[in-house]
């Protein structure tokens, strides 16, 4: 089995869950509730998580498999990381960005990764080598100049432009457009299938594996850059993150290095 063998399976676990998210979705929203970290959980995120890592259990039974909300579920190698609702606080409003995604880790190399958006029943999958394919067809991402790219942001209460704000203003002026949806899946989802041109987040706190590696290989093979303000791979520290085409990538790089 090659990892691009995976892809068939996981299309199908994935659609399979749709009609549940939709049933949620239309349903009347539930009180608020909150884990320690701050965000936002639904029961919508524990059932997914439960019916989905038990779809990953028999792809190969040496593999790991970890839950955002239950942690290691099996412990094994590679792993899957698997992120069940992203953009929680989104579907808890009924805002309609948000998606499954799921990533299988080597070590700190993705392997495979897929994202997908139930409520428009888009799926994106990527495997090592065999590139980035989005509703049943290979894409590349361009590679716009800023001047003419559209931006997703990370606007978190304890991100990168909370600290810098300058930094946000910088970005709006040196690019066509920016929008923050919520959800990292969406956001680096988008560029690798050519939505937007580019992702600038970070937080003070380590990002999960199963936030950053699903869209990291979705853009890395797709032809694009994912990394930190430096240059160095984003998945090593998990902190800010840079991605994008290679004109808007070097060129954020330099906005968040260089301060201006």
């Amino acid at each position: 089995m090659t990892y691009a063998d995976l892809a068939a399976p996981i299309e199908r676990a994935l659609r399979a869950t749709r009609a549940r998210v939709l049933e949620a979705y239309r349903a009347l929203p539930a009180p608020a509730r909150f884990k320690d970290d701050g965000s936002a959980i639904t029961d919508l995120d524990l059932a997914l998580e439960k019916v989905l890592a038990a779809d990953l259990m028999p792809l190969d039974p040496s593999f790991g498999v970890h839950g955002e909300e239950s942690g290691v579920l099996r412990a094994g190698s590679p792993t899957w990381h698997l992120d069940p609702v992203d953009g929680t606080a989104n579907f808890a409003r009924r805002v309609g960005a948000f998606g499954s995604q799921l990533v299988l880790m080597d070590g700190l190399e993705p392997r495979f990764a897929a994202v997908y958006e139930p409520l428009l029943d888009l799926f994106t999958w990527a495997a090592e080598g065999a590139g980035t394919w989005h509703e049943g067809r290979r894409v590349t991402l361009p590679d716009r100049p800023p001047k003419h790219a559209m931006l997703t942001v990370d606007i978190a209460r304890s991100g990168l432009f909370h600290e810098r704000p300058d930094l946000l203003l910088a970005v709006r002026r040196g690019c066509y457009k920016v929008r923050a949806l919520g959800s990292i899946a969406v956001h680096m989802r988008d560029v690798a299938i050519g939505a937007t041109d580019g992702y600038l987040g970070g937080r003070r706190h380590v990002t999960q594996l199963h936030d950053l590696g699903p869209g990291t290989l979705l853009i890395r093979e797709a032809g694009g850059f994912v990394t930190d303000e430096a240059g160095a791979d984003a998945l090593l520290e998990r902190r800010i993150v840079v991605a994008g085409g290679p004109q808007v990538h070097a060129w954020l790089c330099g906005l968040v290095s260089n301060g201006d």
